[in-house]
């Protein structure tokens, strides 16, 4: 019993007591899910690289995949994962970070990856997520 109340409980610092409308609530916990998953990847690939002490220098598509892109990009999909908890929470500072965050998601990817061209499904996926988000701004506070 005391397991559930504190579940209870973090869920609601976490989320709030407010649950937004059904398709809101679909696009923050997919985003949730995909930057938590993204975070820990990065940062368990940097901390690979950093503990390990190698790189991908011999494989061409690979090189530029280093520990300080790993780090900067899993630190960038963790506010995003923030600002989708804000957003869920119906706040309007989350969309702002997440606008943010995701357009720095891509320049980072063009600073760091030299042979990183103009990926039209990344640029393109980031738009509709944007907007979509952004249908639901007038609801938020």
């Amino acid at each position: 019993m005391e397991t559930k109340k504190t579940v209870k409980i973090v869920k609601y610092l976490i989320l709030g007591k407010h649950k937004p409308t059904p398709i809101l609530r679909v696009l923050c916990w997919f985003t949730i899910i995909w930057d938590t998953l993204i975070a820990v990847y990065m940062a368990g690939s940097g901390l690979f690289f950093l503990m390990e002490s190698q790189s991908f220098s011999n494989n061409e598509l690979l090189k530029d995949f280093n520990q300080e892109f790993c780090f900067t990009y899993s630190f960038i999909h963790g506010i995003s994962l923030i600002s989708a908890i804000l957003i869920y929470r119906m706040k309007r500072t989350g969309f702002f970070i997440y606008v943010t965050a995701n357009i720095a998601m891509l320049i980072t990817l063009f600073i760091y990856i030299e042979r990183f061209r103009s990926d039209y499904i990344t640029v393109s996926f980031t738009l509709i997520m944007i907007g979509l988000f952004a249908t639901r701004l007038k609801k938020m506070t």
